[in-house]
């Protein structure tokens, strides 16, 4: 006769573990107003808020921030460590910025193009610059010399600063 006894069954799961959101802020200074992708849901265009909040995801997410054409640099969308400085942004194997100085050339160009011309209260990229950039590239990988010599650099850095609250003004020289 059965003796209706129970079978124990382990039940595995196969199915991939979707990405996990992660609230990322940039600081040091405050960065709003960035256009940014991630590689996990594809094509959709976010903004960095007015307190630099982005969203990043576990896995292998690659974030990009840009200003319109301009690709400004990329970081994992899942950091080892609390972000805390834009000099950051070159430590990362995706990243667009490949050394100190390269990051050093785009917060120039940033601050340079701050709607308010006070990078102290943070870096806020307004619309119309973002309109503006639309037709720009710009190459942060240069030495600092070559990187504000370059008429690419000081032509989009013309167009987009024209187009602040604070208007046109020239990048800050290297220190």
């Amino acid at each position: 006769a059965c003796g209706g006894g129970f079978v124990d069954v382990d039940v595995v799961d196969n199915r991939p573990i979707p990405p996990q959101q992660r609230i990322e802020y940039l600081t040091h200074p405050t960065i709003s107003g960035l256009e940014y992708f991630n590689t996990s849901t594809g094509s959709d265009l976010h903004f960095t808020t007015a307190a630099g909040r982005y969203t990043g995801y576990t896995g292998n997410d690659v974030v990009s921030f840009y200003l319109g054409n301009i690709l400004l640099f990329t970081m994992p969308g899942e950091l080892p460590a609390a972000y805390s400085s834009l000099y950051e942004a070159s430590r990362y194997t995706v990243s667009s910025l490949r050394s100190g100085t390269a990051v050093e050339n785009l917060m120039a160009f940033l601050i340079a193009i701050d709607d308010d011309g006070n990078y102290l209260n943070g870096i806020q990229i307004a619309y119309p610059v973002r309109v503006a950039a639309r037709a720009l590239r710009v190459d942060f990988n240069q030495s600092a010399y070559n990187f504000r010599a370059d008429p690419a650099v000081q032509y989009a850095t013309a167009v987009l600063s024209g187009n602040t609250l604070y208007g046109a003004r020239y990048l800050p020289s290297p220190a």
